[in-house]
């Protein structure tokens, strides 16, 4: 299966959570607009990182485009979705909590036998809204709380 942007068949909880699979799957695949469907991109989208914050969507793309330039796996598990109907026509919000294992390598380095990688476990606190246009939903906060690293910090900060 290609990397598409619109799955089928998808329950409203598999639909909020898809929003995250598509932006790691994008990642890993070097597929930036596979990424950039599961994000908000306007100046209200917000990443957290520790005590960082960035801001707006012009900021978050340059944030991660860093990731781009390597060879990634993401490892998301423990998804729990919360979907909030304020409305009663059916949610348009939602939040999410997961938590992810994430494997950073240069390209170079990607078949060496030696461990030249740097990995970072996380758990991760998004907020989502559902986009009227292409129906699909949109991380528009996304808080990764950093729970322990190991490796090269080199090879994801330079």
């Amino acid at each position: 299966m290609a990397d598409q942007v619109t799955l089928t068949a998808l329950n409203p909880r598999e639909a909020v959570a898809d929003a995250l699979q598509r932006c790691v799957l994008g990642i890993d695949s070097n597929n930036q607009e596979l990424f950039e469907s599961g994000c908000l991109k306007n100046e209200n989208m917000t990443v957290v990182l520790g005590p960082n914050t960035v801001e707006g969507w012009p900021a978050i793309k340059d944030f991660f485009q860093r990731l781009f330039t390597l060879v990634t796996t993401h490892v998301i598990s423990n998804i729990r979705v919360e979907l909030n109907d304020d409305g009663g026509s059916g949610a348009d919000t939602a939040s999410m909590t997961a938590h992810a294992l994430a494997y950073h390598i240069r390209p170079d380095d990607a078949l060496k036998p030696e461990d030249t990688s740097y990995t970072a476990s996380a758990l991760y606190d998004i907020d989502l809204v559902k986009d009227g246009k292409d129906g699909l939903w949109k991380i528009k906060r996304w808080e990764l709380k950093v729970l322990w690293t190991t490796g090269d910090r080199a090879v994801l900060y330079g």
